[in-house]
């Protein structure tokens, strides 16, 4: 910014604007145009500075750090699941992330937005019979996805994923961890013998096919022995043997 002292007023109206002797513009006029670029412009290509009432920038996010905006450090939002909206400005470059938790939403009644027929039929959502996206049980899906027959040859586990397995173990009964039965309402487990010992579970948890008391019991010693099981909720009854 020029000086106090260097500041030119504006030449008289009898000033005339160029020179006669030489076509150019008269040293009185350049002066105060001059003065006026100084003032107001300097280097930053004749915008006004902060200290004569502008912001010093040529584009509105240098505007803002010169006048000191800073960065934005939290945007609040409010609103519903039907239209959550945001408050606060944004005064500088970033990416806004919507948070927390989302309440009072019925896939059932759900007729626009985006919905994973993986875990929807006709209004019935049962997360806890899902796997990785599959249909459940109750919607009349399977609960599992497309599986395999499992061939064990020691104590195992039921996963997630199978429902065909055949014990092959050796030389002793061969334990079975079944699924908590609270978990899978629906689903089949089919289990087959390929050696002269008994297969049992780990938990009284097995409803045998002539009783409602559940036991531990799933196959008898012999090669060729099978059963299917059907979790009711509670336990897993032998349908078929």
């Amino acid at each position: 910014m020029a000086e106090s002292s260097n500041i030119t007023k504006i030449p008289s109206a009898r000033v005339a604007l160029t020179d006669a002797n030489t076509g150019l513009i008269s040293r009185e006029w350049f002066r105060f145009l001059n003065n006026i670029y100084v003032v107001s412009g300097g280097s930053t290509l004749g915008v006004a500075q902060i200290s004569n009432g502008g912001t010093g920038a040529t584009t509105a996010a240098q505007a803002r750090a010169n006048l000191g905006a800073g960065a934005v450090t939290e945007v609040r939002g409010a609103g519903t699941v039907n239209g959550i909206t945001l408050t606060g400005t944004v005064t500088t470059n970033g990416a806004l992330t919507l948070g927390g938790t989302l309440s009072n939403v019925n896939l059932a009644t759900q007729t626009t937005g985006a919905i994973d027929i993986a875990t929807q039929s006709t209004g019935l959502l049962a997360l806890n019979n899902r796997v990785s996206g599959v249909l459940s049980v109750i919607n009349g899906g399977t609960g599992v996805s497309a599986t395999t027959v499992v061939t064990q040859t020691g104590n195992f586990a039921v996963d997630d994923a199978n429902t065909w397995f055949i014990n092959n173990k050796s030389g002793s009964t061969c334990i079975v961890t079944l699924p908590t039965p609270s978990s899978w309402p629906g689903r089949t487990l089919t289990f087959k013998n390929l050696q002269a010992q008994t297969l049992v579970s780990a938990s009284s948890n097995v409803a045998p096919i002539n009783s409602a008391t559940p036991g531990t019991a799933i196959l008898a010693a012999s090669v060729g022995a099978w059963a299917t099981l059907v979790s009711d909720g509670t336990s897993w009854v032998v349908m078929k043997s």
